[in-house]
């Protein structure tokens, strides 16, 4: 009996022990998770600026854009550092190093970007201006590759290899998710030239003359058919190879607005990746005045899918109030 019951005790001891440790593992797990979520939702935020730095809306010169994007890249700096001293667990660590990897891209990126801004917001060559400015972005778009590729993936099969659950991976944070990943291509990057070479700031534009700026979207046909969208309204059209988007402006400001922006990108819901988007300029708008201009419609759509169509009037020096300026209409294009 005294045999026995040294026996059970023992068998006791393994199972705490091994309890111990299975909780320790799990921890350690959750842990590092968090650790990156924090990581990567502050690199997230700074992609965030990045665009509203590209957006120009003050119409800052070179100089003062290199600075703000200077600025991001050293704190890009700062959040590699921090996850070169995470300690992963023994199956992440090949992970980790990914983690620092595209952090690193990410910070080559911000630093070419800057690097090359004088040479984009000069230039009278749009293909050249264009080029330059998807080299520098092309580093954000290999970031996310290798974080998606050698940091999420792994870490998601190692987790279940040690069958932990309850533990999340961030598998959704890109630095240019969605419609910024078409920035990387000339194309795309053509669509930033123009607020980049936009002169002028709102202390000149507003503070000391106190004109209001501002133009925002009046309305979004589909044509041929004349169909209006609504934003936030599914509406039905018919496909069609003379498809085009009709986006009214109207300078809702008290100045005469020139090479206003306009911009829109069709995307389904099943392929948001494979963005398209096109824009235009109006030359001209008067202060209470509209003008429509037609931008071509998608090149071959999937019909019979959700999609949604983002139309945005890129602000003008000086304009603070931004929140009519951009609309989705979600849409299908049906036979």
């Amino acid at each position: 009996m005294a045999v026995g019951g040294a026996l059970v005790l023992i068998i006791v001891l393994v199972l705490v022990v091994r309890g111990c440790q299975r909780s320790a593992l799990e921890d350690s797990y959750r842990s590092y998770m968090g650790d990156v979520t924090t990581i990567v939702t502050a690199s997230g935020k700074e992609s965030d600026s990045l665009q509203e730095i590209l957006q120009n809306k003050n119409g800052a010169k070179a100089p003062e854009l290199q600075v703000q994007v200077r600025d991001l890249a050293g704190k890009a700096e700062g959040l590699v550092g921090q996850a070169e001293a995470l300690s992963a667990p023994d199956s992440l660590t090949a992970a980790n190093q990914s983690l620092v990897t595209a952090l690193q891209y990410r910070v080559t990126g911000l630093k070419a970007l800057a690097d090359s801004l004088p040479s984009v917001v000069d230039s009278k060559n749009r293909a050249y201006a264009s080029a330059t400015l998807a080299s520098a972005m092309q580093r954000f778009l290999a970031s996310d590759v290798i974080y998606q590729d050698s940091f999420v993936g792994p870490s998601k099969r190692a987790l279940a290899d040690a069958g932990i659950t309850g533990v999340q991976v961030p598998d959704r944070q890109f630095f240019l998710s969605g419609v910024r990943a078409d920035q990387a291509s000339p194309t795309g990057a053509a669509q930033l030239i123009p607020a980049l070479q936009r002169t002028g700031t709102a202390d000149t534009a507003t503070g000391t003359t106190g004109v209001l700026r501002g133009t925002g979207i009046a309305g979004v046909q589909a044509l041929p058919q004349g169909v209006d969208l609504q934003a936030g309204s599914d509406t039905e059209i018919q496909a069609s190879d003379k498809l085009e988007w009709q986006v009214t402006v109207e300078n809702s400001g008290d100045a005469t607005e020139t090479n206003v922006v306009v911009r829109a990108t069709f995307a389904s819901d099943a392929a948001p990746k494979d963005a398209q988007t096109v824009e235009k300029e109006i030359a001209s708008i008067e202060p209470g005045q509209q003008q429509s201009v037609t931008l071509p419609g998608p090149k071959s759509p999937t019909f019979g899918e959700a999609s949604v169509l983002k139309v945005e009037v890129v602000p003008v020096p000086g304009e603070e109030k931004t929140d009519n300026n951009r609309a989705e209409y979600p849409v299908k294009i049906v036979f």
